[in-house]
């Protein structure tokens, strides 16, 4: 099995869940860390059912809306989940491209470069703030949930407090950038006077 395959049976061990939930959810809570489209979902889902990890339920739509299928995960499912957590994983390779051109920033022009880290930072600041938002929601679902489930809400701030570190951390580093160029700059203005 996949990688995508084990988040969704880690999903799945939550809450069952639709097609359609498991794609928003995904795109909202892994989308900044695991690229992932809404036409491998489908296959995947059909793969842990055939492969006996999921079962699913088809609920009866109103209207014109089609029938819709609640997928849960089943005891084998949750077997090979856990053998999935429980197993070694080697460290993750990072491939963003936009460190690897600040490995060659010493050939842009710095006034160009700084406009394009001030763009990153805003971008990066955004993402900060929506993990913020949503940490802060699950906070606030929890305490509205009389019988809620704290070791869901603990998993939650881990994995929260990794995404919101590294997006300080990736501000933390364009500005560091930025005050080098901003300083390069200075010091090349100096040498022409």
């Amino acid at each position: 099995m996949n990688t995508l395959a084990y988040i969704l049976l880690g999903m799945l061990a939550r809450e069952p869940l639709s097609g359609y939930d498991l794609v928003t959810l995904l795109k909202k809570h892994f989308g900044p860390f695991w690229a992932i489209s809404h036409t491998q979902i489908y296959p995947a889902l059909a793969q842990l059912v055939e492969a006996g990890f999921t079962t699913y339920q088809i609920i009866e739509q109103q209207a014109k809306r089609p029938d819709k299928k609640i997928y849960q995960i089943t005891e084998a499912g949750q077997v090979a989940l856990r053998a999935w957590v429980e197993s070694s994983t080697s460290p993750a390779i990072i491939r963003d491209e936009f460190l690897l051109k600040a490995y060659s920033l010493w050939v842009a022009d710095p006034k160009h470069m700084q406009a394009i880290f001030r763009e990153q930072i805003a971008l990066h600041q955004e993402r900060l703030s929506m993990h913020e938002q949503e940490l802060d929601a699950k906070r606030t679902k929890y305490l509205a949930m009389s019988q809620g489930n704290s070791e869901s809400l603990a998993m939650a701030e881990l994995i929260f407090k990794y995404t919101i570190g590294y997006e300080q951390n990736y501000i933390s580093w364009c500005n560091d950038v930025l005050h080098y160029l901003e300083q390069h700059e200075e010091a090349h203005r100096g040498e022409e006077e």
